[in-house]
């Protein structure tokens, strides 16, 4: 009963993405008793969701079953290789994924296994760099391959809003639009070139960073650090522009201040509701408010806001409260920004120290 043992597998992953372990393991062993011999994709399915309550060994069991059913399938070897890694049998992972990548050279989580494979071991190194371009080139998240490089997405809002103070507001919409449309482009041609569309890699994308975190808690991690990461971005560019003001002797009114205190809280919302759609809802319920680092960045940016918006709801104007509070928003952009430098450090050595 193929479609049944299917249907019940679809049930075991959503219990699994809303850490009912205990459930999701009841579903995948009823969907195992009752599958075909042969059903590869039902096997790769039930492996992938035992890596994701945790059971390792019985996910590798599986794997072994999908592979003896069908040797030429590259699924089967990248939950293989997931498999092995998890349980510290590095050379076996690290030959699966070499497996799966021949049989299929043209799939990005192909190379998004070997990559995670070659990344626990002290030999390979020179081969991350191009296994990880590979994968990027066939749709793969590049942030799931280290830190190196993240920061760069966050270049276009600090020199937004610091132009923001010395340039026309068209003028800076003007740039920001041929940005966004250049940006565009160059996702389309990249999606042509890997042989999808934009909204085919994009959806890729996103299915190869829920099986990321789905294989690898310390990716849990590190994604949370990432995504909480913008925080200190966020208020220097709303509120920080507001104290900047005052602190030149020409406070905004109190309207102004809670205009972009507003629109801080917007974006934080929607910036929420984007890491629900890409990592899923279990990411934002749980993996997030289980990171100390979190709660720090929130606490910090909210702290943040919430003093230029008290300033100025006060009357305040006297320019060396809104200096010092400008000086606050421009410090912890820099101490935020270090400490996640640090943390994603911490989190690679971590990862890449030999597990007993």
């Amino acid at each position: 009963m193929p479609q049944d043992s299917y249907a019940y597998l679809v049930r075991a992953k959503a219990l699994a993405d809303e850490r009912r372990a205990a459930e999701a393991r009841e579903a995948v062993d009823w969907a195992l008793a009752h599958a075909e011999p042969g059903e590869v994709d039902v096997l790769v399915l039930a492996g992938v969701i035992l890596l994701m309550v945790g059971d390792a060994h019985a996910a590798l069991s599986v794997a072994l079953r999908a592979a003896d059913a069908e040797p030429d399938s590259w699924e089967a070897q990248v939950l293989r290789a997931d498999a092995c890694r998890i349980l510290d049998r590095i050379p076996d992972a690290v030959a699966a994924a070499r497996r799966a990548v021949a049989l299929a050279p043209d799939e990005a989580e192909a190379y998004v296994g070997l990559w995670r494979a070659l990344a626990r071991t002290r030999k390979g190194r020179g081969e991350l760099a191009g296994t990880a371009r590979r994968a990027v080139e066939l749709g793969a998240d590049p942030a799931q391959f280290g830190s190196s490089g993240w920061w760069l997405h966050y270049i276009p809002l600090v020199v937004a809003a610091i132009l923001i103070r010395y340039v026309h507001g068209w003028v800076l919409v003007a740039v920001l639009a041929g940005g966004a449309l250049l940006g565009g482009a160059l996702w389309i041609v990249q999606a042509r070139k890997s042989g999808s569309t934009a909204s085919g890699r994009l959806l890729s994308m996103r299915a190869l960073a829920r099986a990321e975190l789905a294989a690898d808690p310390a990716k849990v991690r590190t994604a949370a650090l990432q995504a909480t990461s913008p925080l200190p971005f966020l208020a220097f560019s709303t509120t920080g522009l507001a104290c900047a003001a005052g602190g030149d002797g020409d406070p905004w009114s109190t309207w102004a201040v809670g205009s972009v205190a507003g629109a801080a809280l917007v974006a934080l919302l929607v910036g929420a509701r984007a890491l629900r759609w890409w990592y899923g809802s279990a990411f934002l319920r749980h993996d997030i408010p289980a990171s100390g680092f979190a709660a720090l960045q929130l606490g910090a940016a909210g702290a943040l806001v919430g003093g230029s918006l008290a300033l100025s709801l006060l009357g305040t104007t006297s320019t060396g409260w809104w200096t010092a509070m400008t000086a606050a928003h421009f410090l912890w952009v820099i101490i935020g920004f270090a400490l996640t430098v640090v943390a994603l450090q911490r989190e690679r050595r971590r990862r890449a120290a030999p597990q007993m």
